[in-house]
């Protein structure tokens, strides 16, 4: 196993107790501003699965003393190991497209990075909240596929456009890591994002989500999309202009996968936003800032949200911002 990825971890810092044999290995991803978020999944996932022994993988650029500080109390709730991997962003240059994002492709290096210490890793996005238990993920049969993943919306718009016979969103992923290694799957993804640098007019455009459903093809056990239930804040609209999201009472894993995420200022309002935030005020995050709308997307929705609620003057103030945004 050699690839241009294969130093990109360059230290790993061990926080809470010590792993065993028996924790269900959980990983996430994301750059420094990013641990925040990661650190409210993780403590989600706690709330709903205070019995089951985790232990967790932070992959991130950077960890300055104070989230580090913030990790081990998290570490502290949760009583379970949490492993940061701190990654080089520079090891990514070869994989990057024009947005020069790297944090997109660091998921390509959970698997390897536990490999020595587990068979299994269940991989989330860091915009997602856990609602229920995880025993079915933790004791899942493969059934000799790679991983176990949920449909993406609009599949087959997406299946076309990649040209594979299914296609999955990549913001969970249950990793079949002994099958994942043994199969060379990380020389392999690595492989593929070189050579789609070097495509022209027909780039995979979807970043690291659209190589793993083509390196992925046939291999993957699809399951309910409970587990991955994509849960759009933005949907929440006066016009209801597109389909109403199904009760989030009934998702064990949501994933706010549109512009509005569940730290936005203008989303609180919602019920399932307000669970989120009830974790977060008995967190190490507690003090960390709401983000208010910027950019006209994000003020347009928070206009409409504003109207939606009779908050009049503040839908006048945000609609002309969203204007002059445009301007």
């Amino acid at each position: 196993m050699s690839n241009v990825l294969s130093h990109a971890v360059t230290d790993t810092i061990h926080l809470g107790r010590k792993a065993e044999k028996e924790d269900f290995h959980i990983a996430l991803t994301g750059t420094e501003d990013y641990i925040p978020h990661m650190g409210m999944v993780a403590l989600t996932v706690h709330a709903h699965n205070g019995d089951m022994p985790i232990c967790y993988h932070f992959f991130v650029n950077h960890l300055t003393d104070e989230e580090k500080g913030k990790l081990e109390k998290a570490a502290q709730i949760m009583q379970s190991p949490l492993e940061v991997h701190l990654i080089d962003d520079s090891a990514f240059k070869p994989l990057l497209l024009s947005d020069g994002v790297a944090a997109f492709f660091y998921r390509f290096l959970v698997a390897p990075t536990v490999a020595p210490v587990t068979d299994r890793v269940l991989y989330l996005d860091g915009d997602m909240m856990c609602r229920g238990s995880l025993d079915y993920l933790r004791n899942l049969d493969f059934k000799g596929h790679d991983v176990a993943v949920v449909s993406d919306r609009k599949e087959e718009l997406q299946m076309k456009r990649v040209h594979t016979k299914r296609y999955f969103n990549a913001g969970m992923m249950l990793i079949n890591v002994k099958q994942w290694m043994e199969e060379g799957l990380f020389d392999d993804i690595v492989r593929r994002a070189e050579e789609n640098v070097k495509r022209v007019g027909n780039r995979l455009s979807h970043h690291d989500q659209d190589i793993h459903n083509e390196m992925l093809d046939g291999k993957c056990l699809f399951i309910e999309k409970k587990y991955n239930y994509l849960y759009n804040l933005d949907r929440q609209s006066l016009f209801k202009k597109q389909p109403v999201n199904e009760d989030y009472h009934r998702q064990v894993i949501i994933h706010f996968a549109g512009h509005a995420k569940p730290w936005h200022s203008w989303v609180q309002a919602w019920p399932v936003v307000q669970e989120y935030a009830d974790i977060q005020k008995k967190s190490p995050w507690k003090d960390v800032p709401l983000v208010p709308p910027k950019g006209h997307k994000n003020l347009h929705q928070a206009a409409r949200t504003a109207r939606m609620q009779g908050k009049y003057g503040d839908m006048i103030s945000l609609y002309l911002k969203y204007l002059g945004s445009k301007a």
